[in-house]
C-alpha cells in the first residue's frame, strides 16, 4: 500500500504535467492558425478539445491489454490527420508478447486494414507509427463472411499480423462506397484467457496520464506542421505521406498527395488526375486548416472510387468550391476561405500520380469539364443518402 502522502505529490504532479501539456501546446496551435479567419481560430479551438478526448480515450480508457475491447478512435465528432469522411477507425489495446485474436465478418467495406500501431514515443525517436499490417485483398475470409485474424509476435497460419516490443494498440480502418455494413468484430486476449481484471494503481493511472500528455504534446504539432509545411503554395498539389513508413503518420499500403486550397466566393478549383493502376482503393476528402474533415453529416467532404463518375479516358474530374457547380464529383468549401484536399491511393507499387489543377469561375465549371450535371433534387438526394449512411456506420 502506498503512503498517501506520497501518493497525493505523485497524482497532483501527474495533473499539473497533463494540464501544462494542454496549455503550452494548445497556445502555441493557436498561433499558427492557416488563416486569420475566425472560424480558423473556432475550428482550433474545438480541435484542441477533441485532441484532448482523444488522448485521454486512447490512453486512460480502454489501455488494458489484458482485457482488450474494440473502441472507435475517430468519429464525426473525434477527427485528426486527414480522417476519411466515409470511414470507420476503431482499436484496441494489445503488446509484443501476447497472443490476440479478432473474430468477425467480413461486412461491406471497399477498403479494410489491420495495422500494429506503435507507441507515440517511438515516433518521436524516429520510428514508424504503424508496425505489421494485412489489408482486405490478402484477408482470408470464410464462405460464409466471418473470419479470424490472429495478432502476436510468432507466426501463425492464416491471418496474422507481427507484434513487437513496441506495439500498443491494433487499429482497423473500414473504408466505404454507398453500401454500409460495417464488420461485427471482438477481440480476445488468449493468453491471459479469464485472468481477473485487477484494480487501477495510482502508478498506472500516473503512468496513463503521462502517456496522454506526451501523446497530446506530440501529435497537435506534429500534424498542424504537416499540413502548414505543404501550405506554401496554394491550389496546388505536393507529396504527402508518400513514403508508407514515415513517421508524420504514414499508413502502410498507403500513398497521398495533399493541396491546400484557397478560393474566394465566385471561385472554384478543378483537379485533374488518372489514378495508378493497380490501385484498388482510393478516395478525395476535403477539410479545415487543422486537418479535420468537414463535418459529414452535413456537409460533402469526401468521394471515394466507387461513387466518383470517371472520365471516358479512366481519370477522374473533382472540382471544390463554395456555390454548388451543378456537377457530379462536387465538394464543397464548407464555409471556408482556405482548407485541405487529400487524394488517398493504397496498394499502388509506389505510383503516386500528382494531380493537375485550375482554379476557374464556378459558374463556367459545367461547360469547361463536361461532367455531368446534378439538379437540386439529386443534390438534396446525395446529401440525405450520405446522412443515411453516417447513420449506418456510427448505429446513430
Amino acid at each position: 500500500m502506498q503512503d498517501w502522502n506520497d501518493g497525493l505529490e505523485a497524482a497532483s504532479e501527474a495533473w499539473r504535467r497533463w494540464c501544462s501539456a494542454l496549455e503550452r501546446t494548445g497556445l502555441a496551435a493557436l498561433e499558427r492558425t492557416l488563416s486569420h479567419d475566425e472560424i480558423d481560430l473556432a475550428e482550433g479551438v474545438r480541435y484542441l478539445s477533441r485532441l484532448t478526448r482523444l488522448a485521454l480515450q486512447g490512453q486512460m480508457e480502454n489501455n488494458d491489454s489484458a482485457h482488450p475491447y474494440l473502441s472507435h478512435g475517430l468519429s464525426p465528432t473525434m477527427k485528426m490527420g486527414g480522417d476519411n469522411p466515409q470511414g470507420i477507425y476503431l482499436s484496441a489495446p494489445i503488446n509484443g508478447t501476447d497472443t490476440f485474436v479478432v473474430r468477425g465478418t467480413r461486412g461491406s467495406a471497399v477498403w479494410v486494414s489491420f495495422m500494429a500501431q506503435r507507441r507515440p514515443e517511438c515516433v518521436a525517436q524516429g520510428l514508424g507509427v504503424f508496425g505489421d499490417a494485412i489489408f482486405a485483398p490478402d484477408l482470408g475470409v470464410d464462405a460464409d463472411g466471418s473470419f479470424e485474424l490472429v495478432v502476436s509476435p510468432d507466426e501463425h497460419a492464416g491471418n496474422w499480423i507481427g507484434s513487437d516490443e513496441y506495439s500498443a494498440r491494433l487499429m482497423i480502418r473500414q473504408f466505404f462506397g454507398d453500401d454500409v455494413v460495417p464488420m461485427d468484430l471482438t477481440i480476445e486476449n488468449t493468453t491471459r484467457g479469464d485472468e481477473p481484471k485487477a484494480p487501477l494503481a495510482l502508478d498506472d493511472a500516473v503512468a496513463r496520464l503521462e502517456r496522454a500528455a506526451s501523446h497530446f504534446e506530440l501529435f497537435v504539432p506534429l500534424m498542424q506542421s504537416e499540413l502548414l509545411a505543404k501550405g506554401a503554395t496554394a491550389n496546388r498539389f505536393a507529396t504527402d505521406i508518400g513514403d508508407p513508413t514515415s513517421n508524420h503518420g504514414g499508413v502502410p499500403g498507403g500513398n497521398a498527395v495533399t493541396c491546400r486550397w484557397q478560393l474566394e466566393l465566385d471561385e472554384a478549383l478543378v483537379v485533374r488526375v488518372t489514378p495508378p493502376d493497380p490501385c484498388p482503393y482510393w478516395d478525395v476528402q476535403v477539410g479545415n486548416g487543422w486537418y479535420e474533415t468537414w463535418d459529414y453529416r452535413h456537409f460533402i467532404a469526401g468521394i471515394c472510387a466507387p461513387q466518383a463518375v470517371m472520365n471516358d479516358d479512366g481519370s477522374v474530374t473533382l472540382v471544390v468550391s463554395h456555390a454548388d457547380p451543378g456537377t457530379v464529383n462536387w465538394l464543397e468549401a464548407a464555409h471556408h476561405r482556405t482548407g485541405h484536399l487529400a487524394i488517398r491511393w493504397q496498394l499502388t507499387d509506389g505510383q503516386l500520380p500528382i494531380p493537375d489543377t485550375e482554379v476557374m469561375p464556378v459558374a463556367e465549371v459545367g461547360a469547361r469539364t463536361g461532367l455531368t450535371r446534378v439538379s437540386l433534387d439529386q443534390r438534396s438526394a446525395q446529401r440525405r443518402a450520405q446522412r443515411s449512411r453516417v447513420e449506418q456506420r456510427f448505429r446513430v
